[in-house]
């Protein structure tokens, strides 16, 4: 397949540059994590997700600016594909952690990230409800209404 040929290539690349390659590797295993995911290797998904999410996580460490949105986009997949494989309580952590950064995302650029927020809210409630939490689920559900309500930018 070639998105894990591409993974491969700039595992290797990330390998010898790190600074100058790990964007790049982690945006191939968030790709390769949503392609295996459409073929049901869910299992596969969710390792490659998780492998993203930890590059993200070091890099936003290091420039928040640039990778916390990278980081909250790859929290929400993980949270998908977490509560695809049954372990919804570790996908509500995944997209509690995901809203949070979206929320202090949007909290500085609101235009850019409320429309991410609301979607994660949403996927939030989805899983709340899930988890039979359905009055966390109802508040998550109209908070992300309220937002796209809330004008053009949603």
């Amino acid at each position: 397949m070639r998105i894990e040929e591409a993974a491969g290539i700039y595992r290797e690349l990330a390998a010898a540059r790190p600074e100058a390659f790990l964007p790049n590797l982690a945006m191939s295993l968030n790709n390769q994590s949503n392609h295996l995911g459409d073929l049901g290797r869910r299992q596969e998904a969710l390792a490659a997700i998780e492998e993203a999410a930890g590059i993200y996580r070091q890099l936003a460490a290091a420039r928040p600016d640039a990778f916390l949105p990278n980081l909250a986009t790859s929290l929400n997949n993980q949270s998908i594909h977490l509560a695809s494989l049954g372990r919804r309580e570790e996908g509500r952590a995944a997209i509690e952690e995901a809203a949070g950064i979206y929320r202090q995302l949007a909290a500085a650029r609101p235009d850019a990230f409320l429309p991410n927020l609301a979607t994660s809210l949403r996927n939030l409630a989805d899983v709340l409800e899930t988890l039979g939490r359905d009055s966390e689920a109802v508040k998550a559900r109209t908070e992300a209404d309220a937002i796209r309500a809330s004008g053009p930018s949603t």
